[in-house]
């Protein structure tokens, strides 16, 4: 049984662990005076691609405020999530991952709602996620969950170890995705 529930904030942060999934399209963004929208293109050849905790969510995960949630399938932690309330009146969900072993049964989907429940009882505008166009999973995770790309930063990831050895066109950058709650 798939199951929920509110984690101690150091439970939850020893659980952030790298994930790794099979990759077989690149996410191509498009902007226009309408916005930003997202295309996915079938890469040349499908492969491994490694998604460690953010260094800045395993961070503030330990900070007063940040709320974690884990979803159990059976008792097995297969999910973790963090969320807190940022300035400007929304909530950031720092990061959130499944057991690749344990995906596509809705384990995401429903952190999703509990972190939505969380973000609305705080009666902020909605929730704030940020992906990298390198995890195509998770930016049509975003989308079929009806959050919408409202913004990308090239530079944030651009300097980092793994990054700094790429052309400058191929260096991963941040999408910034939003939802808005029901009341805004």
């Amino acid at each position: 049984m798939l199951y929920v529930k509110k984690l101690e904030n150091g439970a939850a942060a020893a659980n952030l662990n790298a994930d790794k999934a099979l990759v077989g399209e690149d996410v191509l963004v498009r902007i226009s005076r309408l916005g930003f929208s997202l295309t996915y293109l079938p890469a040349s050849s499908a492969n491994w691609r490694s998604f460690p905790p953010s260094p800045r969510a395993s961070e503030l995960i330990q900070a007063p405020g940040t709320v974690c949630f884990g979803a159990f399938l059976d008792d097995r932690l297969i999910g973790v999530a963090a969320i807190r309330v940022i300035p400007g009146g929304w909530s950031e969900i720092l990061d959130m991952r499944v057991d690749a072993a344990s995906r596509r049964i809705g384990a995401g989907k429903a952190m999703l709602g509990a972190c939505q429940a969380w973000a609305e009882s705080h009666h902020t505008q909605g929730l704030k996620l940020i992906t990298t166009d390198q995890n195509p999973g998770m930016c049509q995770f975003c989308e079929h969950e009806g959050f919408s790309l409202q913004g990308m930063d090239r530079m944030a990831l651009a300097l980092t170890e793994p990054e700094r050895t790429k052309p400058l066109a191929q260096r991963s950058c941040e999408l910034i995705f939003y939802k808005q709650s029901k009341k805004g």
